[in-house]
């Protein structure tokens, strides 16, 4: 027989002969070079065989190192206990446990209930059976055993879940108390709980997560050798310090230690060394190697960097801090409506992943075993390239994922239950490039399965699913591996076609399947999704609308605030309208959590972030500045814009119900409307500004017009899927590019010091546990039985006093410059004598306010209410002071002006000061009071007015003279608001409703502003 031809990796057949045959390439087989049918059948088979051989032995692999790291792990907490039962039995002790009593210990573990072998019963067997459509998913999951000790099972097993102690929280007395079981909580039918739903009242419900204690712990700054070593290392990490500044830095510490914090490392090297050993304790990156065939011609070798995701699955259901915090099972929650008879109801409502459609689905399409109920471990994606270097020649791609299972307070932390890079995806070369989507077949390189114990007391089989795949829109089409936006069928969700992007009543949902097929015989992106393998991971149902990519820098950032000022400066005197603008907007108040601008026609690129404030401050800055017969298409994309802050409110609630998402279906409506409005108004302006955008067509707008609404129902609320909390981690990255890198194997240096930062991150998680323990066991004193804990859990807290001073000096310092202190004195003596001495039940004559009356003044409040749109407690911070960065700021306030219920109003925070009343005794407490004006007077409204305010939803108030300043007590604040002038009629202002979620719902209410 001839030669044989050496072998091709990757090539359909291994050999070629001279006779015209060819050799399979798993096996020796020889075909006919002309027989496809049976050479293709043989193939398909073998190529099966081999990857069935190959997943056994990778099985068996992992399970060898999962016995090896559980072996280690027992003998870490063994040696542990042993060295703490040291202190109390003697020295002795710890020589008592080796590592035979530790095979023994573990043999006898094996035999105890709940204790679940690997090789009990074989994954084949147990899979035997399934519907043969899931294609093989169904070896993605892992089985959860509990580990915990008999008395933690049986109190957990009570109640079906772990249940944390209730904790005492101070709610305002807003709302009403008539209902003792006000949510109720429906649980997914297959989790198998003993009750199918719960009852709680709302203390209960809103108290359910907690902080477990720590357990005690001697070194919890283990494997540095002191806590000033992890502190010196977390510093040196986030600093991204060059080894010559950590060698100096370190010098100069050890020279002038004072041995309050012993620091032991003596150079870089061995800085560098310890956070190595500190992050063995997570599971590190790998290098996988991965051959593509390019074009079929030729093989391109990439290396993918990344993490086990079981093993780092592990890790998470492992770590102590976590554990009490993971939710398995779907759940319906509602809300009673406060009512009673025939009206009473619950009302559902959304906010964690698992309260939403797409978890309770999977949930009920999952395999059962009789031996425990099925649960999804769900998790969120992202993933977004970024440019290390300056000239960007130098880039990175990595993926970052969060576990779905945790609440979003930790899931969206910085913690170790936040965000954690699990990959780094090599980028192709450039002849490459074309077959991008090819990099994203690598993650199904890093995927197994296991059994595991979560030690969270239930027994569960847990299937690994991609719930969420967080991006732009660049990386949602490389996911769900369409051609992008210049595609006939440019939408990564429903396929839709380019004409009908901004048709509301297409469903195109029923058409995917054909547009698949048609895809297929195009030969559009024939390559098999990575995440087809996984179990209810398909990328349309994972892709997410991201808030901050399609609203705030899409939407809004790219195409709405450009075309306002297109058309500002599309006039011969464009620069005046702009300056008008500009001016406007640097006049308008501050506000926490609101970016401040001084001028915005300017702005040509910005951050997503700043987009969001921009577009929340634009209409009340812009409204003015062209009268609507001057410019009908401004007017037009202003209504535009006002329908856009309302979907973009209701889209970014915490806590969505059926009544805002009812709400935001009809705003959409709304929008889509006033967008057929404005492209009307658009070409009719063509004439005169020829580059006004007229096609709307474009795949944010569609995200938002088709699939808002029904993302908020299948997963949850905005920030569940939201691409903001990732977008921070590129900034470490480009630093440790230019400041801990040498241009050499980049992945393998950023990816050492993101595991330095994680483990570092780890252990100071250790210790402030560690402190939070201590000091709570300190805080406890045997003759007080009543602590409160913190200082702020009122209603109210002022900060920033003034010196004490008479009430003489206060009256004659701001009396010629501001009407509001003309009648101090008087309304100071009504306060006292309504208000105050009530309460006391004082009994004497009426109380007199003198000169030399002492008060004192505080320049901010901190104000505790009960948001209405998440039903938690929230803060406001309130200043009132003369100088604030070089400007006076007297922020406006929600008050209640009356005995009487629902009697409200907003005011102007002129003052705030406490005082004591001496005929009360000198030991008497305080009382706390505010000056303000208030912005109460009736509206007059035109025509002209009473038509902007319907078309951009304005809500108007009018301030009363400064003279009827009056005084209210501090606990009458319900929270703080932001008024915005209306330069065109003095003394009326705009209510922004736009801040945040709790304004946005209350203010759907005009009864908050006065209005009956």
């Amino acid at each position: 027989m001839p030669a044989e031809r050496p072998l091709k990796r990757g090539a359909r057949t291994r050999v070629s002969s001279e006779d015209g045959k060819v050799q399979c390439m798993y096996c020796t087989k020889m075909f006919d070079a002309k027989a496809k049918g049976a050479k293709a059948t043989h193939i398909n088979a073998c190529r099966r065989k081999h990857e069935e051989e190959e997943g056994s032995k990778i099985y068996e692999e992992r399970l060898s190192k999962s016995k090896r790291k559980e072996k280690k792990r027992a003998h870490r907490e063994l040696a542990a206990i042993a060295e703490s039962a040291s202190s109390f039995h003697g020295p002795n002790l710890a020589s008592d446990y080796d590592a035979d009593s530790f095979s023994q210990y573990m043999e006898i573990a094996a035999t105890e209930p709940g204790f679940q072998a690997f090789d009990d019963q074989p994954i084949d067997d147990q899979l035997d059976g399934q519907n043969a459509g899931d294609q093989g998913s169904d070896k993605y999951w892992m089985r959860s055993d509990s580990l915990l000790s008999s008395n933690t099972q049986s109190s957990m097993a009570d109640s079906g879940r772990v249940s944390p102690p209730p904790i005492s929280v101070n709610f305002s007395s807003n709302r009403s108390r008539g209902n003792p079981k006000e949510f109720k909580t429906e649980y997914q039918p297959k989790s198998r709980r003993a009750e199918s739903a719960r009852y709680d009242s709302y203390e209960t419900f809103r108290s359910r997560s907690y902080v477990p204690e720590a357990k005690e712990d001697a070194k919890p700054w283990f494997p540095f050798r002191s806590r000033g070593d992890s502190e010196f290392a977390s510093i040196a990490i986030d600093a991204n310090l060059s080894d010559s500044l950590v060698n100096r830095l370190l010098s100069l510490i050890n020279d002038a230690i004072e041995k309050k914090k012993e620091i032991t490392m003596k150079n870089a090297q061995e800085l560098r060394n310890v956070c190595d050993e500190a992050a063995k304790e997570f599971t590190p990156f790998q290098e996988y190697p991965i051959n593509l065939e390019y074009k079929k011609k030729e093989e391109i070798e990439l290396n993918f960097m990344g993490r086990d995701l079981w093993d780092w699955s592990l890790d998470l259901l492992h770590n102590e801090q976590l554990i009490p915090h993971f939710v398995w099972d779907a759940q319906r929650v509602h809300k009673h409506n406060g009512k009673s008879g025939p009206e009473s109801d619950y009302i559902r409502f959304i906010d964690e992943p698992w309260t939403a459609d797409r978890w309770w689905d999977i949930q009920d399409s999952l395999p059962q075993y009789p031996d425990a109920p099925s649960a999804p471990l769900a998790y969120v994606f992202y993933a977004d390239k970024t440019r290390l270097s300056s000239a960007g020649n130098v880039q990175g791609y990595p993926i970052v994922a969060r576990c779905a299972n945790l609440p979003v307070d930790i899931r969206n932390g910085q913690g170790v239950g936040g965000g954690w890079v699990v990959g780094w995806l090599p980028f192709l070369p450039e002849d490459a490039e074309k077959e991008r989507t090819l990099s994203w077949t690598t993650l199904k390189r890093v995927t197994g399965f296991y059994f595991s114990g979560c030690f969270d007391g239930i027994p569960r089989w847990l299937f690994l699913v991609i719930l969420i795949l967080s991006a732009d829109y660049e990386e949602q089409c490389v996911m769900a591996l369409i051609r992008g936006a210049m595609a006939n069928f440019p939408c990564p969700i429903c396929l839709v076609a380019e004409g009908l992007y901004a048709d509301l009543k297409s469903d195109n949902r029923s058409k995917k399947k054909k547009a698949k097929e048609r895809l297929e015989s195009e030969s559009w992106r024939p390559v098999k999704n990575a995440f087809w393998m996984l179990r209810s991971s398909d990328p349309a149902d994972a892709v997410s609308v991201d808030h901050l990519h399609a609203f705030h820098h899409g939407v809004y950032g790219k195409h709405i605030h450009p075309e306002l000022i297109k058309i500002l400066g599309s006039f011969d005197n464009s620069r005046e309208y702009l300056s008008i603008l500009d001016n406007q907007f640097s006049q308008l108040p501050s506000w926490r959590g609101l970016a401040h601008f001084s001028g915005v026609s300017t702005v040509s690129f910005s951050d997503g972030n700043k987009f969001r404030d921009i577009s929340r401050q634009m209409l009340f800055a812009a409204h003015n500045v062209i009268p609507r017969p001057i410019s009908p298409e401004f007017h037009a994309l202003l209504c535009l814009l006002s329908s856009y802050l309302e979907i973009d409110s209701y889209f970014g609630l915490e806590v969505q119900t059926d009544e805002t998402l009812a709400a935001l279906d009809k705003e959409v409506e709304r929008y889509g409307r006033l967008l057929d409005v404005y492209i009307e108004v658009a070409k009719a302006a063509k004439l005169r500004i020829e580059d006004i955008k007229t096609n709307w067509n474009f795949p944010k707008n569609h995200a938002i017009l088709k699939h808002a609404v029904e993302d908020l129902h299948r997963k949850g609320v905005s920030r569940n899927s939201t691409t903001r909390i990732n977008e921070g981690i590129h900034l470490p990255f480009k630093r440790s590019y230019f400041l801990r890198c040498n241009g050499k194997k980049v992945e393998k240096q950023i990816l050492r010091v993101e595991d330095h930062r994680l483990a570092v991150s780890i252990v100071e998680d250790r210790i402030q546990a560690q402190d939070k323990r201590l000091k709570a066991r300190s805080l406890v004193s045997d003759h007080h039985d009543d602590w409160l804990g913190p200082a702020f859990e009122g209603h109210f807290h002022v900060g920033s006093p003034s010196p004490p001073q008479t009430v003489k000096d206060l009256v004659s310092s701001h009396r010629s410059s501001d009407r509001a202190y003309i009648n101090f004195r008087k309304s100071l003596k009504i306060f006292i004598n309504e208000v105050c001495l009530p309460d006391r039940s004082y009994m004497g004559p009426p109380v007199t306010v003198r000169d030399h009356f002492i008060i004192q003044e505080y320049r901010y409040l901190k104000i505790n209410y009960e948001s209405m749109e998440t039903w938690k407690m929230c803060t406001d911070l309130l200043r009132c002071t003369p100088s604030f960065y070089d400007k006076p700021r007297y922020d406006c306030a929600i008050v209640h002006l009356d005995d009487e219920p629902d009697v409200y109003g907003i005011v102007r925070l002129i003052t705030s000061f406490k005082f004591t009343i001496p005929e009360l005794g000198a030991n008497s407490s305080p009382f706390h009071a505010v000056l303000v004006q208030p912005y109460t007077s009736a509206v007059e409204k035109g025509s002209r007015t009473r038509r902007l305010d319907t078309d951009l939803g304005f809500l108007r108030v009018k301030a009363q003279p400064r003279s009827d300043a009056f005084m209210i007590p501090i606990k009458s604040i319900i929270r703080g608001a932001l008024l915005f002038p209306d330069f065109r009629r003095p003394d009326e202002f705009l209510v922004n409703d736009y801040i945040d979620g709790d304004m946005f719902i209350r203010m759907k209410d005009p009864k908050w502003i006065g209005i009956q």
